[in-house]
């Protein structure tokens, strides 16, 4: 079931965005049940951007893995910690980090 957006290519950008955000949505609720269609959910979603070239949200962004593009949810399969100015995102699933500034 591909999808495919009608219009302009700002049209698609602001379809494909809509999209998105509400596959966000399903992730979330679906985190708690089934981790697995979750994750799904997020590498669906990342697909999509690449597609139309759209740059995620940052609140959305910073919920999916940069290593194994996972749904994450702090204290479930996300370790969140702060370290000499950067907040270390910690991914309980690939084992790998993603390390954001704050200063």
């Amino acid at each position: 079931m591909k999808k495919k957006f009608k219009g302009t290519k700002k049209q698609q950008q602001k379809l494909a965005l809509a999209e998105i955000t509400s596959i966000f949505t399903k992730a979330k609720e679906a985190f708690d049940g089934k981790p697995e269609l979750a994750n799904k959910y997020a590498k669906k979603a990342r697909r999509i951007a690449l597609k139309y070239k759209i740059k995620l949200p940052l609140n959305l962004k910073r919920k999916i893995c940069k290593n194994c593009y996972s749904y994450l949810v702090p204290g479930k399969n996300l370790r969140v910690r702060t370290n000499k100015g950067h907040v270390v995102l910690y991914c309980l699933n690939c084992k790998k980090f993603m390390r954001i500034g704050y200063k």
